[in-house]
């Protein structure tokens, strides 16, 4: 088993998108972040049992940094080009849609959904779908966006908690990006269903 340290060094180490699809919002999760939700769930002994979905995955960080501390992990995502990746790197993989997960509930889920930029309302639209198959959640967003992802995930019947604040880097990755790294403020939360959901009624 390795450090939370080690692991950020390893996720960081693990390989990219060749060709990143800037409409489903493709940015590589740093090792950092990744590291910090798998160790958590470590902590908490959320690893221990069960299956955990990373949706979304592109490339299987979230889902890597979990099966390297003893989880196991399944990668979900429409992106065939990314699941290769993921595949690659010894992960199970599943091409479906992260709205309507394949997996039966219950599994935790862990995600890096997109921030709605190019994907209109993408956070929310991933957030639902974890929510219909997930008893526990882990998903980052916008720090600006946080009280809107809170109202968001208790009308689906969600307690959110926030864990941290961070700043993720992004590297120039498409035709637009003028900077050399643009760096975004993100919100590291945990979510736990409760039994006011409207799946529940």
């Amino acid at each position: 088993m390795v450090g939370k340290r080690e692991l950020a060094s390893l996720l960081d180490s693990l390989p990219g998108f060749k060709r990143p699809k800037l409409r489903l919002e493709q940015y590589i999760t740093p090792g950092e972040l990744a590291a910090t939700i798998a160790w958590t769930m470590y902590m908490r002994g959320e690893l221990a049992e069960g299956w955990i979905a990373d949706l979304g995955c592109g490339t299987g960080r979230l889902a890597y940094a979990v099966a390297a501390l003893g989880g196991r992990s399944v990668c979900i995502d429409i992106d065939a080009d990314a699941l290769q990746i993921a595949r690659g790197l010894g992960l199970d993989v599943a091409l479906c849609d992260a709205e309507m997960p394949c997996v039966r509930r219950p599994v935790k889920v862990v995600m890096n959904p997109p921030f709605g930029v190019w994907m209109p309302h993408g956070d929310v639209r991933f957030l639902r779908g974890a929510a219909s198959v997930a008893e526990i959640i882990y998903s980052i967003h916008k720090a600006a966006a946080v009280e809107y992802v809170f109202r968001a995930a208790r009308s689906l019947g969600l307690e959110p908690q926030l864990l941290e604040i961070a700043a993720m880097g992004i590297p120039p990755m498409y035709r637009h990006h003028r900077k050399r790294r643009h760096r975004v403020e993100v919100a590291v939360l945990r979510l736990e269903s409760t039994s006011r959901g409207p799946r529940d009624r």
